[in-house]
């Protein structure tokens, strides 16, 4: 890798490249469609930053599309940049972001300057390659209710990704929050100061055990939910779903999730209360870049709390 500074502009380009690890899926035949390929090192195209990898999470919609889904998910990353064609950035700087494509699994990745915040020190690599997709769309649903001090909100799914994030956000908005999980999460909830309510039948009943009112619902599990917060007499417009688009469609409730969070801004944000110890992202497991196989079947199995991350730089 040969890096030339652009004189007098503080800018970085890469001249030249060599091989490196990255992962590929190109025909859809599941968790076995995906393979390791060297390619070569990117190059900072107009406005991009070349950053070397340290940690990428996997995301939940990135199974669909190893069945012949036409959408390709978001990636979340972090690293060092090493090169840059925009003012800026400097060489060795950590940053986090996203990149829409597969790409964001290998050891080097170009992205656009536009995706990218510099990463707290204080942020671990896991928790910083973590935080944009899962994250992101549990703040776009809470800004879609904006729960009050004093005002209770139900989430379901709670001690997953988007609602876990969703409910400590909520709470420090002053709201009590009612959590739906399974009992296996009842204390997790109950020590980030969650109200833990079981889920499945008879949850209403059980909701209404547990307060005389709900201001405010996101829905992060789909399956009925909508309905749910309707016959808690919730208000349409504090609603939200990151799953049931259909049903949002057609009960008039919101849909907001990721994309409407407030980007890098609220990326940004999410970072400093995670590095200040104010956001809980669990991290459930970490694998190198050649067991990216096992990493999509753990994700695949979902019998684990918290984040799946890759660590490209470590080839096993």
């Amino acid at each position: 890798m040969i890096l030339h500074r652009i004189a007098r502009s503080g800018r970085f380009t890469r001249t030249r490249g060599d091989l490196m690890k990255a992962v590929r899926y190109d025909r859809f035949s599941g968790i076995d469609g995906i393979y390791l390929a060297d390619v070569p090192e990117p190059v900072a195209g107009p406005g991009e930053v070349v950053v070397r990898v340290q940690a990428a999470a996997l995301n939940p919609g990135a199974l669909p599309a190893l069945h012949g889904s036409s959408y390709t998910p978001g990636r979340d990353l972090a690293g060092e940049v090493v090169a840059a064609d925009v003012p800026g950035f400097t060489v060795g700087e950590p940053v986090l972001g996203r990149l829409q494509s597969w790409d964001a699994h290998a050891q080097f990745v170009a992205i656009p300057a536009d995706q990218l915040v510099s990463k707290p020190p204080a942020l671990s690599w896991d928790v910083a390659g973590s935080l944009h997709t899962t994250p992101m769309a549990g703040l776009g649903a809470l800004r879609a209710v904006e729960p009050r001090p004093g005002e209770t909100i139900v989430i379901s799914g709670a001690s997953g990704g988007v609602g876990f994030t969703a409910a400590q956000l909520a709470l420090r908005a002053g709201a009590t929050v009612i959590g739906l999980t399974s009992a296996a999460h009842f204390d997790l909830l109950r020590h980030h100061g969650i109200k833990p309510v079981q889920y499945g039948d008879g949850e209403q009943e059980r909701i209404l055990a547990t307060t005389d009112r709900t201001d405010a619902f996101i829905d992060t599990v789909g399956g009925g939910y909508l309905d749910l917060a309707l016959n808690l007499d919730v208000p349409a417009d504090r609603i939200n779903t990151v799953v049931d688009y259909r049903g949002a469609k057609e009960k008039g409730v919101k849909s907001l999730g990721t994309t409407d969070a407030g980007g890098l801004p609220a990326l940004a944000e999410l970072a400093a209360l995670a590095a200040a110890g104010d956001l809980h992202i669990p991290i459930a497991a970490t694998y190198p870049l050649t067991a990216v196989r096992n990493a999509y079947q753990a994700l695949a199995d979902r019998k684990t709390h918290g984040r799946i991350v890759l660590h490209p730089q470590d080839l096993g």
